[in-house]
């Protein structure tokens, strides 16, 4: 998108500067020549399309192939859960170096015990203006949708296999997802963009 606003602001600046040369050397050859009406908005188009450009070129967002990968309040949650435990597992690890084996066995029955969901936090809505997701996860878990205003939008209930549960989505905007396995849970926010987004 930026790059568009950048072309325009370049096509507008260079049509303006050789109407600008056309106007100034038909002036000069004929000094009793007026200026028509016609000259006067093309004038300014050029000027209004130029301003767009230069403003959109500055305030348009980043095209995503060459932007770094987007920060997803999503995922923070999970971030922070992870980066918990990450610290919490290298103090144990130096605090009990006598005995290495045991602390590494129970940080990593610890680790393995967290409940792991994998599903795409950032979806769009396609030409049929839909968006299938797929929640994937330990057999028996619940997953919980809701809304931007914690209006409950489905329940999906696990079964015993473990099969991946699917959603189709119909409206864009902001979800957040909580998964239950027992008593183990855990918070995503999801976000779906509209068309062409």
């Amino acid at each position: 998108m930026k790059k568009l606003f950048i072309l325009l602001m370049i096509l507008a600046a260079v049509c303006f500067v050789g109407v600008w040369i056309y106007q100034t050397r038909r002036l000069k050859k004929n000094a009793q020549a007026k200026i028509g009406k016609g000259q006067v908005v093309m004038n300014w188009g050029l000027i209004i399309l130029f301003v767009i450009g230069l403003v959109g070129a500055f305030a348009a967002p980043r095209d995503k192939t060459s932007e770094p990968a987007e920060h997803h309040p999503a995922n923070e949650h999970a971030t922070k859960v992870s980066k918990a435990q990450s610290s919490s597992e290298s103090a144990a690890a130096a605090s009990a170096s006598s005995s290495q084996a045991a602390s590494s066995s129970s940080v990593s029955s610890s680790s393995s015990s967290q409940l792991q969901v994998d599903f795409p936090t950032d979806v769009s809505l396609n030409k049929t203006g839909d968006a299938t997701v797929s929640f994937k996860a330990p057999a028996n878990t619940q997953f919980e949708i809701k809304d931007s205003n914690n209006n409950v939008v489905t329940t999906l209930n696990g079964n015993a296999q473990g099969a991946d549960q699917t959603y189709n989505f119909k409206k864009p905007g902001k979800y957040h997802v909580t998964a239950h396995n027992g008593d183990q849970t855990i918070d995503k926010d999801l976000t779906v963009r509209g068309i062409g987004q």
